[in-house]
C-alpha cells in the first residue's frame, strides 16, 4: 500500500513540475518609447525556450535589416549547485519615417503547440534636434550629411552608338559605389522602344571592384542584354531606377565614461541610408540599310554562312530526297527567313522542318538556323537543283554580301511497279511540258462537249433571260464577299486578336512546366513573354512598339481598369527583379503564375 501512495506522488510531482516549464515560457520585446525623425533604432524579441517565431509587419517604419538571430547561455553555482539558462533572440533594424505616435505589431512565438504573443507597445517618433549653428552634431566628426552624387550611382553602357537597323549592340547596366550595400529593392528596366532585346544570363548579383574615371568602385553588374534596333533614326534606352540601403561608415566622440571604457575616445559605427537612382537616357543613333539591296535579301544582318547538302542524288521515281540547308553565324539569327529556292516543277516538295540555336553572349548572338525540305519526284529525268544564295549585311564591312552553295544534280529513274509512270501512260504530258503550252503547238483536241448546230443560239431564250435577272444579284453577292473578305485581309491584327488569349495560355503552360521543375529563371522569362506577347497580339503591336507606357496607353484607352494595369505592372517588374534577386521561393512563383493567369482572364472579361 505504502509503495502505491509514494507512485502516485512521485507522478503528481512530475505532472506538476512539467506543467510549471510549459508555463516557464518568456516572450519579451524591447524597443526604444521615443525615437528622433529620421533616426535608425532596434527591436530586440527575446525567448527562453525554442519556439516557432513569426515576426511583424513593420508599416508605420522602414525595415532596413533582420531578423538577425542570436543565442546566448549562462551559468550560475550557488552553495554548489550549479544552473544554467540559456534565451534566443530576433533583432530587427528600423528607421523612422513619419512623425507621430505608433503602435508596434505584435509577433507571435509557438511552443509545443501554444501561442505566446509579444506585450503591445507604442513608438513616438518626434522631430530631430535642430542642429546648431547651421553645423551637424557637436558629437559627429565625419560624414554629418551623406550625399550620393558621385559615391552611388548607376550607369548603363553601349559597345556602339552608331550602328544600322538590325545591327545588335551590347547593353551593360551597372552600379557603382563607393560605400558598402546592404540591399537593393525596387528595380525597373527602361524602356526600349524601337529596339528588341535579347537577355544574357548573368547568374547571382556578385560584388566586384573597378576604377572609373580614377575613383575606385563596388560595382555590381545588374544586367546584360542584346538589343536590335527594328527601326532607324535617333532612339533612345530609358533609365533603369532602383533603390538601394548603403551602409555609410561614420564616427563619434564617446558620449560618456562608460562608452570610453568600452570603445575609446572616437566610436566606429554603420549608419543605413536609403538612395533613389536613375541611370541617364541612352542615345543611339540608327542608320537604314544602303538602298542597292540584292533580290534576294530579307532582312538578315550580321555575319554569316551558307552550307547546303544533299542525301541522295540518283533514286527512282516517288523516293524521297532530303535538302538540309544551314545559316550559321553571328547576327539576328533568330529572325532569319528561309532562303529561296528554285525547285524543278517535277519535284513535290514539302514545307521544311526548322530548327534554330542561338546563344546570347557579351560578343552577341550566334547560332544557326536549319532547314530540312523533304522533296519527292514524280516524273523520271535529270534534273538541277541550282545554287542557292543568301544575301545579307554585314555592318563590319558596311555592305550587302552573298553566300552561295553549289548546285545540285539528281538523276531519276522509273520506279518499278509505278503505278503513276507506267507503260499505259508513257504519251502522258510532264510539268514541263504542261509549262510551255501557249508558247508551242497546242495538242488536237479530240473531243469537245460545247457544240452546237450551226444558226442556232441561245439569245432571248429562258436561260438567257433567267441569267440577266440573276446576274445583277449574283454581282451584289461577289462585291459583299470580296469586300468583308478584304476587310479580314486588311485587318491584320483579327488573326492576332482571335489568338492572344490561346497563344499567352500556351505560354503560361509552359511556364507551369518551369515552375513545376523549379527552373527560376526560364519561368520567370516565359511569364514575361506570355504577358506582353498577349498585350501585343490582343491589341496589334509590333515587337517595336511593346513597352509600359504603351501598355499604359491602352489599357486607358480601352476603358480596362487602372488596377489591372498595377497588377500586370507589378508582375512584370516582380519577373524582372527575380531574375537578379536572390533566389525566390516556390511559393512566389506559384503567387506570380497565378496572378499572371487571372489577370488574362479579368482583362477578357473587361473587353466583351
Amino acid at each position: 500500500m505504502n509503495w502505491m501512495i509514494k507512485y502516485w506522488i512521485i507522478a503528481l510531482a512530475l505532472i506538476v513540475s512539467l506543467q510549471m516549464l510549459a508555463q516557464d515560457v518568456s516572450f519579451t520585446v524591447d524597443a526604444p518609447s521615443k525615437v528622433e525623425h529620421g533616426g535608425q533604432f532596434r527591436i530586440t524579441y527575446t525567448t527562453n525556450h525554442e519556439g516557432e517565431f513569426s515576426g511583424p509587419s513593420f508599416t508605420d517604419f522602414q525595415l532596413l535589416g533582420g531578423p538577425n538571430i542570436g543565442s546566448s547561455t549562462s551559468m550560475q553555482i550557488i552553495n554548489g549547485r550549479t544552473s544554467s539558462t540559456s534565451s534566443k533572440s530576433y533583432t530587427y533594424y528600423l528607421s523612422a519615417n513619419k512623425i507621430g505616435k505608433f503602435s508596434l505589431p505584435i509577433a507571435t512565438l509557438v511552443v509545443d503547440g501554444k501561442e505566446y504573443k509579444s506585450v503591445p507597445l507604442s513608438i513616438e517618433v518626434v522631430k530631430s534636434a535642430s542642429p546648431q549653428n547651421g553645423q551637424g552634431s557637436s558629437m559627429e566628426i565625419t560624414n554629418p550629411e551623406f550625399k550620393p552624387d558621385g559615391n552611388v550611382f548607376v550607369r548603363a553602357f553601349v559597345d556602339k552608338k552608331n550602328i544600322y537597323v538590325g545591327e545588335p549592340i551590347l547593353l551593360t547596366q551597372k552600379l557603382y559605389s563607393k560605400e558598402n550595400i546592404a540591399n537593393l529593392t525596387d528595380l525597373k528596366e527602361p524602356a526600349y522602344t524601337g529596339f528588341w532585346k535579347e537577355s544574357i544570363d548573368i547568374g547571382e548579383l556578385k560584388l566586384t571592384k573597378e576604377v572609373l574615371n580614377g575613383q575606385n568602385y563596388n560595382v555590381v553588374l545588374l544586367q546584360k542584354a542584346i538589343l536590335f534596333p527594328q527601326k532607324s533614326g535617333n532612339l533612345e534606352i530609358g533609365s533603369i531606377t532602383l533603390d538601394a540601403i548603403v551602409q555609410i561608415i561614420k564616427k563619434r566622440k564617446a558620449k560618456d565614461r562608460f562608452e570610453q571604457m568600452m570603445y575609446g575616445n572616437i566610436l566606429q559605427y554603420y549608419d543605413n541610408q536609403e538612395v533613389h537612382l536613375k541611370s541617364p537616357v541612352l542615345k543611339i543613333k540608327v542608320n537604314e540599310l544602303p538602298n542597292n539591296k540584292p533580290q534576294n535579301f530579307n532582312g538578315a544582318v550580321g555575319d554569316f554562312k551558307l552550307e547546303a547538302t544533299i542525301d541522295k542524288t540518283d533514286l527512282q521515281t516517288n523516293d524521297a530526297m532530303n535538302l538540309k540547308i544551314k545559316i550559321s553565324g553571328t547576327g539576328n539569327i533568330d529572325l532569319l527567313e528561309k532562303p529561296n529556292i528554285d525547285f524543278p516543277p517535277d519535284f513535290e516538295v514539302y514545307d521544311p522542318k526548322v530548327n534554330k540555336t542561338s546563344q546570347n553572349t557579351a560578343n552577341g548572338v550566334s547560332g544557326s538556323t536549319t532547314y530540312e525540305f523533304l522533296i519527292i519526284p514524280r516524273n523520271e529525268g535529270d534534273f538541277k537543283i541550282p545554287a542557292i544564295s543568301y544575301s545579307y549585311f554585314n555592318p563590319q564591312t558596311e555592305r550587302y554580301e552573298n553566300c552561295v552553295s553549289p548546285e545540285f544534280l539528281i538523276h531519276v529513274t522509273r520506279g518499278e511497279g509505278d503505278p503513276n509512270i507506267s507503260a499505259a501512260m508513257s504519251n502522258a504530258v510532264n510539268r514541263d511540258e504542261i509549262k510551255y503550252i501557249g508558247q508551242d503547238i497546242r495538242y488536237i483536241l479530240f473531243k469537245s462537249d460545247d457544240l452546237q448546230e450551226i444558226g442556232s443560239h441561245s439569245f432571248n431564250s429562258w436561260q438567257h433571260l433567267l441569267s440577266l435577272i440573276l446576274a445583277p444579284f449574283l454581282t451584289l453577292g461577289i462585291i459583299l464577299l470580296y469586300k468583308k473578305s478584304e476587310k479580314k485581309r486588311g485587318n491584320s491584327s483579327l488573326m492576332r486578336l482571335k489568338r492572344a488569349t490561346k497563344m499567352a495560355k500556351m505560354k503560361l503552360k509552359t511556364a507551369r512546366k518551369y515552375l513545376e521543375e523549379e527552373n527560376q529563371d526560364k519561368f520567370y522569362e516565359e511569364t514575361t513573354k506570355a504577358l506582353w506577347g498577349y498585350i501585343g497580339d490582343k491589341f496589334n503591336l509590333g515587337l517595336s512598339e511593346i513597352s509600359m507606357d504603351k501598355a499604359q496607353e491602352i489599357f486607358v484607352s480601352n476603358n480596362i481598369d487602372n488596377q489591372m494595369f498595377d497588377e500586370f505592372k507589378s508582375i512584370i517588374e516582380n519577373c524582372e527583379f527575380a531574375r537578379y534577386a536572390p533566389t525566390q521561393g516556390q511559393k512566389e512563383m506559384q503567387s506570380i503564375y497565378d496572378g499572371a493567369a487571372i489577370l488574362i482572364s479579368k482583362i477578357e472579361k473587361s473587353l466583351r
